[in-house]
């Protein structure tokens, strides 16, 4: 009940600041710089993915290879189709390139959609790349930009 409450609260959210009068949001660009800091630290250290970039302890992440989005630490039930079983552990590596990040007024929310691009070999020795859409909300916390909420959806060639 609490992960669809906190589901229904960050889409309500999510949804109002897409609506809102943003006559003060947009590019500030100290923030912005910090949260691409972020995300280009998280991208070079290599053989990790969604999970070691900064998150709040409620973060809602929702990629697909899941059967519902996750809140938090919990660990999802995959669909039968999730390549995560297979792969090599440590040769996974995710480069992220952001088309736009956009700060609230307040400095303390951002919003991010741009593309994601993760790598990896399976057991079977079989390499796989894997093009995605993203967006991220980011929540500043004790100075420093964490996830709030992460969603992908995987491009499918058309």
């Amino acid at each position: 009940m609490h992960r669809q409450i906190a589901t229904i609260t960050l889409t309500a959210g999510l949804i109002a600041l897409a609506f809102a009068g943003v006559r003060g949001a947009g590019t500030n660009a100290d923030e912005e710089a910090a949260i691409r800091k972020v995300i280009a630290a998280h991208d070079q250290k290599g053989g990790g993915g969604l999970e070691g970039v900064p998150q709040l302890a409620d973060r809602v992440i929702w990629t697909g290879a899941e059967k519902r989005p996750m809140v938090g630490d919990e660990r999802g039930e995959l669909l039968s189709t999730s390549s995560a079983p297979n792969r090599v552990p440590g040769h996974t590596t995710i480069r992220t390139e952001p088309i736009r990040i956009v700060i609230a007024e307040s400095r303390d929310l951002a919003y991010e959609y741009g593309k994601v691009t993760t790598e990896f070999d399976l057991k079977s020795g079989e390499h796989v790349k894997l093009e995605a859409g993203l967006l991220r909300v980011w929540q500043k916390q004790d100075g420093d930009w964490k996830e709030a909420a992460v969603f992908t959806r995987p491009y499918d060639g058309r």
